[in-house]
């Protein structure tokens, strides 16, 4: 026993690389042998719950919780009891099929769920240790004309009257606000002080911040809140008598639908929170001011993703700047 006790030590001061290669050896060596090496541990998929449990105590949030059980689930549908090969397989398939953020996303979910199993002894091995981390280039965020909104919103027979209005005071809420869709749609109404003109939200890693609201937007708010009462303590309620908030999925379905009706490119909430940002940045509104209201961990990730220039303001300023402009 104190052998072993000492092998597993070593193995463990081994480099990630290092650890792969006696991993794949001993996979090897098992299967040439007909000896399944992770036959004496339950399947990954039965350990689920504790891994969703492990990612709350983390504070991961619940819309990222979602993401990863989602691809895991995926993974583990097509590997019941998979290898390090399986992995890498399997992240190349979602690569060949130019998913690069699918495979990325479901990178992060293994890493996070065989991370977790491997440091319980609920299975043999961290099968992601040494993988590289997949490199997704960034795209220019897709932002939807104002008169496409505008044309969503003025849409009419997508859906219930209730739902309806539910899906126009979100939009709004978005534009207005550039909140997280998951902040949104989880929002308490004894948080929503329309007097002061502020509503509290929970954002990513439950932070909580305090976020303001326009004029329009109150007035909007408050027809809403006169118009639909409910039991929910949730300012955008669920289906049926329960108490819980307006699902993500649900809320984009009804979004993508009205987009459809309304005959515009299909956009998502998060586009909406785009459209705030750089709206209010292009409108002379202070970058810190505008982090702050985003949530975001500092001012560098709101100018990197939101402050794009576009090809009139580039012209316009080698017009007036340029070596051989008038000035």
């Amino acid at each position: 026993m104190r052998s072993i006790k000492k092998t597993i030590d070593t193995f463990r001061r081994l480099s990630p690389d290092d650890q792969r290669i006696v991993g794949e050896l001993i996979e090897s060596l098992g299967r040439a042998a007909g000896v399944d090496m992770a036959g004496d541990y339950g399947l990954p998929a039965d350990n689920i719950g504790k891994w969703t449990t492990y990612m709350e105590v983390e504070n991961k949030s619940p819309r990222t919780i979602e993401m990863y059980k989602y691809y895991a689930e995926k993974f583990l549908e097509a590997h019941p009891r998979p290898t390090r090969l399986d992995t890498q397989e399997y992240l190349a398939g979602r690569l060949g099929k130019g998913t690069a953020t699918a495979a990325k996303n479901t990178q992060k979910s293994l890493i996070s769920l065989f991370g977790f199993l491997a440091g319980e002894g609920l299975w043999p091995e961290d099968i992601t240790a040494g993988l590289k981390s997949i490199k997704v280039a960034r795209t220019e965020k897709y932002m939807p004309p104002l008169a496409d909104v505008e044309r969503v919103l003025a849409e009419g027979g997508w859906a219930r009257k209730k739902d309806a209005d539910k899906m126009r005071l979100l939009i709004v809420l978005l534009m207005e606000t550039g909140l997280r869709i998951t902040e949104a749609t989880t929002i308490e109404k004894g948080k929503v002080d329309l007097e002061a003109r502020v509503m509290e939200v929970l954002g990513k890693g439950n932070k909580v911040r305090k976020v303001p609201l326009s004029e329009p937007i109150v007035a909007y708010l408050t027809q809403y809140m006169e118009e639909h009462t409910s039991g929910s303590p949730y300012l955008f309620p669920g289906e049926g008598v329960s108490l819980k908030h307006w699902q993500i999925h649900n809320a984009e379905k009804t979004l993508k639908r009205a987009c459809a009706r309304a005959g515009v490119a299909p956009f998502t909430p998060h586009a909406l929170r785009h459209l705030f940002a750089t709206s209010a940045l292009k409108n002379g509104a202070k970058l810190e001011v505008v982090s702050r209201i985003l949530g975001h961990a500092s001012i560098g990730i709101t100018g990197d993703l939101y402050r794009h220039v576009d090809m009139k303001e580039m012209r316009d300023e080698v017009d007036l700047h340029g070596p051989m402009s008038e000035k």
